[in-house]
């Protein structure tokens, strides 16, 4: 019997990356999966994925920065599966490289939008569905190893990151009396779609490498056991936790 067997759990970004390594993960555990993203043909894949190794998975597709596609793909969680037990809020996107004078307003929009609003709309409706349920859940937020530190050129992601460990822990506390657990991943970097292009060995990432005690990025697939872990009954007393999955990188 898998760690998650009879859970229900949603994905969000569930189309590609950590996201969908997360989804396969849930389902390899048992769990029946629900995914959302934009985009249909990456979330159909990830259901495809799913469905190969004889899981349950949906494909919702709704845009987590909209209060009523939130709604939405909750409400059909719950038509289908009748529940929800766990949620992982991965959602994101980077937008906005360079010095923080020369960032553009609408970057800032696009990136708290895409991160920030996204993360607390998904905790408010997840959160109001377990109470209705009668309280328990996992509710794991994708953070950053960013919202630990602050990284040149990024000052609108780092923001981000920062405010969802915010919402994080505050939601950790109003809710732990209901055993809603709601904790985050602070992953170091990772090579997802988002890091297209980024190449560890170049020179130009020489300084940022140096920094990873492990020496290496990470690879999406060695995120989802911690998750895994994050959303079963194996961590009980966890609560308002951020676990750093980075290569050391940020415990120096």
């Amino acid at each position: 019997m898998g760690l998650l067997e009879g859970k229900v759990a949603l994905v969000t970004g569930g189309g590609s990356g950590i996201g969908q390594a997360v989804a396969v993960g849930f389902a390899k555990e048992g769990a029946k999966v629900v995914l959302c993203g934009r985009r249909e043909d990456a979330g159909q894949e990830t259901v495809g994925m799913i469905e190969a190794i004889g899981g349950n998975g949906l494909f919702v597709r709704a845009d987590v920065s909209k209060s009523a596609d939130v709604q939405a793909l909750i409400a059909k969680t719950v038509e289908v599966h009748g529940r929800l037990d766990v949620a992982f809020n991965n959602a994101g996107a980077f937008y906005g490289l360079g010095m923080l004078a020369d960032l553009s307003e609408e970057d800032y929009e696009r990136s708290f939008d895409v991160n920030v609003r996204s993360t607390f709309l998904c905790l408010k409706y997840q959160i109001q569905q377990m109470l209705a349920q009668g309280g328990g859940g996992s509710i794991i937020n994708n953070a950053s190893a960013q919202s630990h530190l602050a990284l040149g050129y990024s000052a609108h992601y780092t923001a981000c990151k920062h405010a969802i460990l915010g919402y994080t822990r505050a939601a950790a506390v109003d809710y732990a009396r209901h055993n809603i657990r709601v904790n985050a991943i602070s992953p170091g970097v990772t090579l997802t779609p988002m890091m297209a292009g980024f190449d560890p060995t170049a020179p130009e990432n020489a300084t940022l490498m140096a920094r990873i005690p492990a020496g290496r990025v990470a690879v999406p697939e060695e995120l989802v056991g911690t998750v895994v872990f994050m959303a079963s009954d194996m961590s009980p007393y966890l609560h308002g936790a951020s676990i750093a999955v980075d290569g050391a990188w940020t415990a120096h």
